[in-house]
């Protein structure tokens, strides 16, 4: 009698198991900003996505990206607000998941702000460090959901005197959510607009940085094709890819949001692994730095004001000769996603 118990509860944890649920993504916004004062304005819950399905769910390194499909513009079309100005900021997680909570801000690896970029994919989630995992038993904790909150800002600045009072701007952006093998679980396009009443105080003296990827840079890739590259390292080089304008002396710094190279089969490479060098263009007179890549924010250039001008960094990336790790990894694609940041000195 107790084998035949037996057997019927591995039976059904066998069917169970191999039973993978879909994952659904839904978002919605609070999309009015009015800002009446140079110091800009924040709304605390502008945008918020939810992730949610029923059943064994288990997708690793998932993504979420928002991307500005047209610029910023007046409704008259006369004034356009630059797109990195807008921000957005993670607030908080919430949902269910069953056996574990379900992840936080600082278990997933989001970047703690995300300024939007004209014509570019950012990403809010580049690589989620935490699974969106569900494990029910029977009947307990058959549905999952997760939902992230996210404030936005529209930063102060002289610039808001530019526009006339009570102009209104309309910003389309797309979000989207993606597994780890790039695939979409969802798309959805929201429209944020914002109001420009009549400014308080006196333009504030901030600083005004400006830090831009060439459209080849996004992705960088270091490629082994041959035992020369095993035997003498690879490095691969992005001309004049990284574009900063500044009004102010400047620093820029680059860290990795995982703590290892990862492939999609859950094979890794240290970050050590592969340097990361600046090379300042003719003309731009910063100083660079080589590094090989951490988790740790580590400076590779700095510089002074740019003069009202954009000034250009070559982005180089090496791998060191004969290096053991790379010869004995399993062949795969690696990948890990690299946060750049431009502060004042």
């Amino acid at each position: 009698m107790n084998n035949k118990k037996s057997y019927i509860i591995l039976l059904l944890l066998s069917v169970y198991l191999n039973c993978f649920a879909q994952i659904s993504y839904n978002s919605w916004v609070n999309d009015y900003l009015m800002i009446n004062s140079f110091s800009g304005n924040t709304n605390p819950e502008s945008y918020t996505v939810n992730l949610s399905g029923n059943g064994y769910i288990n997708i690793p390194y998932w993504r979420l990206s928002v991307r500005l499909m047209s610029p910023i513009t007046s409704a008259d079309g006369s004034y356009t607000i630059p797109a990195n100005k807008v921000a957005f900021r993670p607030v908080s997680t919430s949902g269910n998941a069953y056996p574990y909570n379900v992840p936080t801000v600082s278990q997933i690896g989001m970047p703690l702000n995300v300024n939007l970029q004209e014509g570019q994919e950012v990403f809010l989630v580049p690589q989620s460090n935490a699974a969106l995992y569900n494990f029910p038993f029977l009947f307990f904790g058959y549905y999952y959901n997760l939902q992230i909150k996210y404030s936005l800002t529209l930063l102060g600045g002289a610039y808001l005197g530019n526009y006339p009072s009570w102009t209104n701007f309309v910003a389309p952006m797309q979000f989207t959510a993606y597994d780890r093998y790039n695939n979409v679980i969802g798309r959805m396009d929201h429209y944020f607009k914002f109001q420009i009443g009549t400014l308080s105080g006196n333009p504030p003296d901030v600083p005004e940085l400006s830090l831009k990827f060439a459209g080849n840079a996004v992705n960088g890739l270091l490629e082994f094709n041959s035992r020369n590259d095993y035997m003498n390292g690879v490095k691969t080089t992005y001309p004049s890819a990284l574009i900063v304008k500044s009004n102010t002396n400047y620093q820029i710094k680059v860290r990795s949001l995982q703590s290892q190279f990862v492939s999609q089969a859950g094979n890794t490479l240290p970050l050590e692994t592969v340097n990361l060098a600046l090379a300042a263009v003719s003309g731009n007179p910063a100083s660079v730095y080589s590094v090989a890549l951490s988790t740790m924010p580590q400076l590779v250039a700095k510089g002074s004001y740019t003069q009202g001008s954009s000034v250009y960094f070559d982005i180089n990336y090496s791998t060191s000769p004969n290096d053991q790790r790379f010869i004995t990894a399993k062949p795969a694609d690696y990948s890990t996603t690299l946060q750049y940041e431009i502060t004042p000195q």
